[in-house]
């Protein structure tokens, strides 16, 4: 019988590989490819297209590689030849049951960037309490690692026993007057930040997880709702933070709402009227947000929080601007005080922070006050943070040695001596993240050096094992018998002691880490104000004194409740990166108005992906520790 009348009795995807050359696979193998989660995991993130990814499979199963799923990617669009098709195959194979609720859409107002328009548009998001509850319903292995529900128990003892005062007045209520069971309430962070995610827009990211969970990104953060800021109106996020606040409300409640976010009566046949009343977990798990992250501007321009250029910029203590012409800073409470005893703040508790009366809906959830926005170490000393002020000036100090004019030699010539030693610093202390290189740009303007105060401009991983890089050079440099000079030291040795306490402390420090860590910020602050007044007398811009050092203050008085480095928005920073990517790859041809619907969508498979493939993300970093 003939090769040719051989093939006509072929069928289906067989007689489409022995089309393409390919010999048939004769046996089905049983389990999951790993190229082909491989490729999903790009074709998920946004990486490569649907079109890319079979065309990858196609090359593979032609070279020998036989695996009944790598088939299933090769043949999707009649092997290519129809590229409209390849995304609705893969679709149907691998995700045709997405066991996790839909996005509800929101009708917001926003702008029409092409007419630039006022209109109303639906917004896509995501509502905690529905993911939450099919997740337990339908993923209940990954449910109990994605919640941390192991450790309940003992975080909610460490935070009793630290006397963390954010339990007063809070419907958790442990203690004598116990509602709720240690060991079925899960602890929430709830993020927010804006990224890049095409050259002229950016998006807008929310999202959430447990507190509890220690792995990377995506297997700790889920997606709440993103927004391009092209299209935001100051009213645009209003009517989704008002569902979000409903839907934080039933998780804390553990049952699925009777009515809606207004009080209204939910729709005659919607999912919610359905479900209304019923429990969102089976084992009753509640949860409750403990942890508000994000950066400072976040905090200001979306929650509504005091902004560090405001003439009150603090909403933790009553710390104000330095005096101007204008207005008179009273003494001691001026946000530019390092020393302890100069300091005459009033400080906010959570009964004061309670009655505060913030607009922003979230704190209309009980118990939810100020006292859960918690400084992130991430950006206040890192990312043109302290430490990026300290070693942009102690920088700036030795390569300008000779003081303004003319250098006997060349400044450039002088950061690269450095700069040379810190790389031996590096490969010394095996560090993780590394600056390739070091430019004078990178610390001050190089045409005007003297006319703005430095700071080292870099990556916040970067900024931080260059701290201890330098630390071993400094003291090469220093002459510790010029007061100034060994202060340097003395400031930098001590912000390196700090960071490295947090970073190998547990959750809750002991009384005996903490009073380490007060003492240690103590001697930090002490040398950095010498430094900053010796600058002053010297007329000299270095060790300049932002709001990053005040809250840094803060950061450490907080730290006798929880570690900060376990509130650190490394991973966070992450999860909106990755969004961001999905947000470019959703863009192309798509209305800015309507892009958070696609984004919403394409992170269901995602998620999906992540939860029903074993080691979907086992490429993806861990971001606990840079």
């Amino acid at each position: 019988m003939s090769g040719g009348r051989q093939a006509k009795r072929l069928r289906g995807w067989e007689l489409e590989f022995q089309k393409h050359q390919a010999a048939p696979l004769t046996k089905r193998e049983e389990g999951q490819s790993s190229l082909t989660t491989k490729l999903l995991n790009l074709w998920a993130h946004g990486k490569l297209s649907a079109v890319a990814v079979q065309s990858i499979a196609h090359a593979a199963a032609l070279d020998g590689a036989e695996h009944h799923e790598l088939a299933v990617l090769a043949k999707a669009g009649s092997f290519g030849e129809i590229p409209g098709n390849v995304h609705r195959d893969i679709m149907a194979y691998f995700c045709g049951q997405v066991d996790l609720c839909e996005t509800w859409d929101v009708v917001v107002p926003c702008l029409d960037p092409k007419t630039s328009k006022k209109v109303e548009e639906p917004a896509s998001i995501l509502l905690p309490h529905m993911l939450f509850w099919q997740v337990a319903t339908n993923y209940p292995d990954q449910f109990h690692e994605l919640f941390a529900t192991e450790d309940l128990e003992s975080f909610w003892k460490g935070v009793e026993e630290s006397k963390d005062d954010r339990l007063k007045h809070h419907p958790i209520c442990f203690g004598k007057k116990q509602v709720l069971s240690k060991d079925k309430l899960i602890p929430l962070f709830c993020h927010g930040d804006g990224c890049e995610f095409q050259t002229r827009d950016s998006l807008m990211v929310w999202s959430w997880g447990s507190i509890l969970n220690s792995l990377q990104s995506l297997h700790s953060h889920l997606l709440l709702a993103c927004y391009p800021k092209s299209a935001t109106l100051a009213d645009t996020w209003k009517p989704i933070q008002r569902w979000l606040k409903w839907s934080f409300q039933a998780l804390l409640d553990g049952f699925h709402p009777s009515t809606g976010p207004d009080g209204e009566a939910l729709p005659k046949g919607s999912v919610f009227a359905a479900l209304k009343g019923q429990q969102l977990s089976p084992a009753n798990f509640r949860c409750t947000i403990w942890s508000i992250q994000g950066d400072h501007e976040f905090y200001a321009n979306v929650l509504g929080m005091a902004h560090w250029n405001s003439r009150f910029p603090c909403w933790e203590c009553d710390c104000q601007q330095p005096s101007t012409k204008k207005t008179k800073c009273p003494k001691g409470k001026s946000f530019k005080l390092l020393n302890e005893e100069n300091q005459r703040y009033v400080y906010v508790d959570q009964e004061a922070a309670l009655s505060k009366g913030y607009t922003h809906p979230l704190f209309e959830i009980p118990g939810l006050s100020s006292r859960m926005i918690r400084g992130d170490m991430l950006h206040i000393l890192f990312c043109k943070g302290v430490c990026s002020h300290l070693v942009g000036s102690v920088l700036k100090f030795f390569i300008y040695f000779d003081g303004k004019g003319k250098q006997s030699v060349p400044p450039s010539e002088r950061l690269g001596m450095i700069f040379k030693e810190v790389q031996s610093a590096y490969r010394e202390h095996a560090a993780p993240t590394r600056l390739t290189n070091l430019k004078l740009s990178m610390v001050v303007d190089v045409k005007k050096p003297h006319a703005n105060w430095p700071k080292l401009d870099c990556k916040a991983a970067e900024s931080k094992h260059f701290c201890f890089a330098f630390l071993s050079v400094l003291g090469k440099l220093v002459d510790e018998k010029k007061d100034e000079q060994w202060h340097m030291k003395v400031a930098l040795e001590s912000l390196c002691e700090l960071i490295d306490l947090f970073d190998h402390s547990p959750m809750f420090l002991s009384q005996v880490q903490f009073e380490r860590a007060t003492s240690l910020a103590k001697r930090f602050f002490s040398a950095y104000d010498f430094l900053n007044e010796w600058a002053k007398v010297h007329n000299q811009r270095l060790f300049h004194v932002v709001m990053k050092f005040h809250t840094m203050m803060h950061m450490v008085q907080n730290s006798q409740f929880m570690n900060p480095k376990y509130l650190a928005n490394w991973r966070s920073e992450d999860f909106v990166g990755k969004i961001a990517l999905l947000g470019h790859s959703c863009s192309m041809g798509t209305r800015s108005t309507k892009l958070s619907g696609k984004i919403l969508k394409k992170y269901r498979i995602l998620l999906h992906l992540h939860l029903t493939r074993p080691g979907f993300s086992q490429d993806d970093a861990a971001l606990g520790d840079p």
